[in-house]
């Protein structure tokens, strides 16, 4: 993945930030990107404090890592209720009588400043706001998406407008710009829904993931598959879809040991500034056909298994099965033993294991193999492919050898236990090439 540095790139020194009178702790942490996205700099993050204040939040894309906060010393004059970021400086915000400002802002690593926030009418009730980043601001009022058009990089009352009714049932808690005509949300039962948006008005929903997603007050995005989550708690984690366009979210990769920040981000409304990073194809697909492998022989029964490996059913299969999803999916290389716990000292050998101790959640990524048992070639342990990693830690996986058949179901890594020893998950193998 290619990115460009923003002025704000560099070596980030481990010291506390100020996010209002709250300490954010940065670490120098860094997980390998996985999007394939390509951005012109690091995100800008617009916020609102709950004494009126703004902040201004610069998160570098690659590692997730807060590189710069800093806050405003004037209020707003008003109690804001929805933002949208138009661009690096400026921002709309909408105050709960239902005016619609126009807020110009100056900024740099030791201040915030903005002007006399610009007024640009009323009847502005939303819910939710944002915008994409390609002249289209979209809103959410009582389960009603509204599309306008924005005409210019600060506009006035009558760059604003062309308002068209998108359709209804839009009962969205969170909302976020994603690309041209593309934008995503949370439920309050926990899904992540993705909507595109072509000119004709019509739209196309997809979930991207059916649970864990209910905790956030926040989700912004500044393009490219890039997702941020903020809890009320002041956690900010962040995820990375590969494919953004392809409907699915198998693909997400989650950085649950790896958050933006752990605390601190005390900002009631957030907004990303749009269009930063941009998606482009994915040049290895791998891991998300290992996922459509498994997921095709969810029910084969326990009588069908003989395709997985000679003998399949008269030993026990769980490691016939899960080399089989691999080969079918084009991984070039798998060990020859049948020992579950045998996958996992395999992967050792070859620099492909990755460990889970203590209560930590590891590196979960889908297709990935999860080994139940430490790593050696001996018997009593389990071995299953993630299908889904969610945020709130729990993993979709797909075993065969369970219950006489393949499987799937939701497991909690912290918890989870298998085999004929019932030995809790000593970590995951990587597929090589992946």
């Amino acid at each position: 993945m290619s990115k460009m540095r923003s002025k704000f790139a560099g070596v980030l020194m481990a010291a506390p930030m100020m996010l209002g009178a709250v300490a954010v702790t940065t670490t120098m942490t860094s997980a390998p990107a996985f999007a394939d996205a390509s951005c012109t700099g690091n995100v800008s993050v617009y916020g609102t404090l709950a004494d009126g204040r703004l902040t201004y939040s610069v998160i570098d894309p690659d590692n997730g890592n807060l590189t710069h906060v800093v806050s405003s010393t004037a209020t707003l004059g008003f109690t804001p209720k929805t933002i949208a970021t138009l661009n690096f400086n400026t921002v709309l915000i909408t105050s709960t009588g239902g005016t619609l400002y126009r807020v110009d802002i100056t900024t740099n690593s030791d201040s915030l400043v903005f002007s006399t926030p610009v007024a640009l009418g009323g009847g502005w009730t939303h819910d939710l706001l944002t915008y994409d980043g390609h002249g289209h601001l979209y809103g959410i009022a009582a389960g009603t998406l509204i599309q306008y058009v924005v005409s210019r990089d600060k506009p006035g009352t009558d760059q604003i407008g062309q308002r068209k009714v998108i359709g209804t049932g839009f009962t969205l808690k969170t909302l976020a710009g994603a690309g041209d005509d593309r934008i995503v949300g949370t439920t309050s039962d926990g899904q992540l829904l993705s909507y595109a948006i072509p000119d004709g008005g019509t739209w196309v929903r997809s979930q991207l993931d059916d649970r864990g997603w209910q905790s956030f007050a926040n989700l912004l995005s500044p393009g490219g598959g890039l997702y941020y989550g903020k809890n009320p708690d002041g956690a900010m984690y962040w995820y990375e879809d590969q494919n953004p366009t392809d409907g699915s979210g198998s693909d997400i990769t989650y950085h649950l040991d790896d958050p933006v920040a752990s605390r601190g981000w005390t900002q009631n409304l957030l907004s990303a500034s749009p269009e930063t990073c941009t998606y482009k194809a994915p040049v290895n697909p791998l891991r998300s056909k290992i996922v459509t492998a498994a997921n095709a022989e969810v029910g084969t029964p326990e009588s069908n298994c003989t395709k997985y490996g000679s003998g399949c059913g008269e030993i026990a299969w769980c490691a016939m099965f899960a080399k089989w999803v691999w080969k079918q999916a084009g991984v070039s290389s798998v060990p020859s033993t049948n020992f579950a716990r045998g996958l996992g000292a395999w992967g050792q050998s070859n620099g492909l294991f990755k460990s889970r101790s203590g209560s930590a959640k590891g590196s979960p990524k889908i297709g990935d193999w999860v080994i139940y048992g430490t790593p050696e070639d001996a018997s009593g342990g389990h071995v299953q492919i993630i299908t889904a990693v969610h945020p709130d830690g729990t993993l979709t996986v797909v075993g065969g050898n369970q219950s006489d058949a393949v499987r799937k179901s939701v497991i909690d890594p912290d918890t989870a236990r298998s085999g004929a020893d019932d030995l809790a998950i000593s970590g995951y193998v990587t597929p090589p090439g992946a």
